[in-house]
């Protein structure tokens, strides 16, 4: 009984997210998906997106992998000061991230004129990185990165809280070290994890927008992204323009997740880290 009441619960959740699709759809006509489709800043927005998000995705792998398996293994309490600040990085809104950048390297701009050499110097550092990230691609990166990375690591460091501690002491005692116990032991038993937290950190970086804004701007065939054309579209009421390009969105991301998934189906939906440590 409880089990078709579930699944009721969730085929209308379902339906729902149907229903304001299609309202989506039927709002929408054939002049607006012909401009948008005829459309070059559309077109440079959607390879500017896609340029973007997989490189925040990159990144996200590279340094939430380590970062995960730090917490996951570290024993001490201070270690709870970093967890807890990788947390307020989802808890805090995403325009704070944004203004928050911009500030520091407004201040980092400040310390320049200040009389101590060591201050002024490294002022001048941030003020360099002002530049290169200030209404830049890199920039855009930037704050995907940041507003992306906690959910990748959040989801890792779930993959390497399941594996047994043990299996790495014996791989230790059989001769690996400790960089080939990780890499042979606790990486292929977290990977299920790790392709979770890719998928996590790109679908945030795909349609971030507001701290985008704050720090690359919305300047077209420059540093406008696809939810910047959307903003940009909707502010000046060409609605039924905003709505084509937020399905093209939908389609992208609903095509993205879906090949994820289809290629790493074992990886997420086959066997459990617990199974796999019980295979060793």
């Amino acid at each position: 009984m409880i089990k078709w009441g579930f699944r009721s619960v969730l085929f209308g959740f379902v339906f729902l997210i149907l229903l304001i699709l299609l309202a989506d759809v039927l709002y929408i006509n054939n002049d607006a998906i012909k401009e948008v489709y005829q459309s070059d800043y559309i077109r440079n927005a959607l390879l500017l997106t896609i340029e973007t998000s997989l490189t925040t995705l990159v990144l996200c792998i590279l340094i939430g992998v380590p970062v995960a398996y730090t917490l996951s293994k570290a024993k001490s309490k201070g270690f709870i000061i970093a967890d807890i600040l990788i947390d307020l990085l989802i808890i805090l809104p995403i325009i704070v991230i944004g203004i928050s950048i911009l500030v520091f390297f407004r201040v980092g701009t400040d310390f320049t004129q200040s009389g101590n050499p060591i201050v002024s110097f490294l002022g001048s550092i941030v003020q360099s990185l002002g530049e290169f990230f200030i209404y830049t691609k890199a920039g855009i990166v930037l704050v995907q990165f940041f507003c992306s990375i906690p959910f990748t690591v959040r989801a890792i460091k779930a993959g390497f809280d399941q594996i047994n501690p043990r299996l790495e002491q014996v791989a230790l005692i059989l001769g690996c070290t400790p960089t080939q116990a990780f890499f042979k032991v606790s990486l292929p038993l977290a990977k299920s994890s790790v392709v979770a937290g890719a998928i996590l950190g790109w679908a945030r970086a795909f349609g971030l927008y507001g701290a985008v804004a704050i720090v690359a701007g919305t300047v077209r065939n420059k540093t406008e992204v696809l939810s910047s054309s959307v903003f940009l579209e909707i502010s000046i009421g060409r609605v039924d323009i905003a709505l084509v390009i937020s399905l093209l969105m939908i389609i992208i991301a609903f095509v993205v997740l879906l090949s994820f998934r289809l290629v790493f189906k074992d990886n997420i939906f086959g066997t459990s880290n617990h199974d796999q440590n019980r295979k060793y």
